[in-house]
């Protein structure tokens, strides 16, 4: 009977693993399959990635905002638990980091150098703890931040020129201005967007810590409310969305499947087919989008339930690894090109990430050692809703941001 239970247990531990493991490497490597198959068309198309991204989110999590009282037939609001004050500082930055990540692929930025790139974030949050939020950190993790920090310097300076984009029958008002500045140019102007979002982003974690701090981890309303909050922010961008949306229904028909349709005819007609086979297709760019937002949300689930199994260590060189694999996909599949400082590049700040995790945690202050602890208490199950740190769930919810383009909480 106990070795039976134990197997039972062996047997539900190892599904539970390959479920997560799919959704994080298929979910987040398709993400990134998925965006770059839109961006190699249409690469100025980043507001409307943007704004795709943020409306699904907003409804796939807007469910998670009613409840049903006891006896009651209708479901009512939750009110929200964070002041509406309080959440819309986090919007603002959360809204233009995502626009400013997306928007960069504009501006002949590769995939490649996007990915390495937005690992940055790690240092400037350890700039950013030490000097505002009284953190320290470990010998082990300076030297790591300067070997991610070398690295993205020469991935940098070692990029390719990325490829000129597929000619489209309607180019997008962003891709005409774009194309009036040199490559080089536009490349300067799109490391300065990435740098000037990780620093945003990292007063992002900064004040999201400070929320969860003093309401608790709310990371449900938390989604909710970025997004949902957002979505005004976009009205005046409605021209440019518009045009994107023309481009993406003038892209070629991609086959979805075939179906069999009846064919009206004359009975006595001998050679009349009976049935008819019709194509059921949709605008390519279109199809590739859809993938894009399922495939996100695909991810965010897969990597809170990686949070609430192991330790944020665990959890990072997990993720290190599949930021790995969507770079290996994005070269192989897509040639996105790749110099030998590129992969040095990607291989220091890979291996810096791997060597920050495994160090010890920074030393907290003891006159910030009580505000801190509720902070830095073990990780829980944030998929369930339970307790987590704030970290656990940014961590979840802005993988596939990193993966699909910044459209999640920030990681940190």
């Amino acid at each position: 009977m106990g070795s039976e239970v134990a197997s039972a247990v062996a047997e539900s531990a190892a599904s539970e693993w390959a479920a997560i493991l799919s959704l994080v490497f298929g979910g987040c490597c398709s993400n990134v399959w998925a965006l770059e198959a839109v961006l190699k068309s249409y690469p100025a198309s980043g507001t409307f990635l943007t704004f795709a991204q943020f409306l699904y989110v907003a409804v796939q999590t807007l469910p998670s905002q009613f409840y049903f009282p006891p006896g009651a037939r209708l479901p009512r609001w939750r009110k929200n638990e964070v002041p509406l004050r309080r959440w819309m500082v986090q919007v603002v930055l959360f809204f233009g980091v995502s626009l400013m990540n997306n928007y960069a692929f504009g501006l002949k930025i590769p995939v490649t150098v996007h990915i390495i790139f937005r690992s940055g974030g790690l240092c400037v949050s350890m700039l950013t703890g030490y000097f505002i939020g009284g953190k320290r950190y470990s010998v082990g993790q300076i030297c790591a931040g300067v070997i991610i920090t070398s690295g993205i310097i020469l991935a940098t300076i070692s990029a390719p020129k990325p490829p000129r984009p597929t000619p489209t029958a309607t180019a997008t008002t962003a891709e005409v201005k774009a194309d009036l500045l040199p490559d080089n140019v536009q490349y300067a102007l799109g490391i300065g967007l990435l740098s000037l979002a990780l620093f945003l982003s990292a007063w992002l974690g900064l004040w999201q810590e400070k929320t969860y701090r003093m309401y608790g981890n709310k990371w449900r309303e938390a989604l909710f409310y970025c997004h949902f909050l957002s979505l005004p922010f976009f009205i005046p961008m409605y021209p440019s969305l518009s045009k994107t949306f023309n481009a993406y229904r003038a892209s070629p028909p991609i086959t979805l499947l075939t179906v069999p349709i009846p064919s009206p005819g004359l009975a006595d007609d001998t050679k009349h087919e009976l049935i008819r086979w019709r194509d059921i297709a949709v605008p390519k760019a279109f199809f590739a989008l859809a993938v894009n937002v399922v495939t996100q949300g695909l991810c965010i689930r897969g990597v809170n339930r990686l949070t609430s199994r192991v330790s944020s260590t665990t959890v990072n060189l997990i993720l290190t690894l599949r930021k790995a694999a969507s770079l290996a996909i994005s070269v192989w599949y897509y040639g996105s090109g790749a110099s030998t400082g590129l992969v040095i590049g990607g291989a220091m700040v890979l291996g810096g990430t791997m060597i920050y995790s495994m160090s010890s945690p920074p030393a907290v202050p003891k006159d910030k050692a009580e505000e801190v602890e509720p902070h830095a208490n073990g990780e829980k199950d944030a998929h369930e809703g339970n307790g987590t740190n704030g970290a656990t769930t940014t961590t979840a919810t802005s993988t596939a941001v990193e993966a699909a383009n910044g459209a999640a909480l920030r990681h940190r």
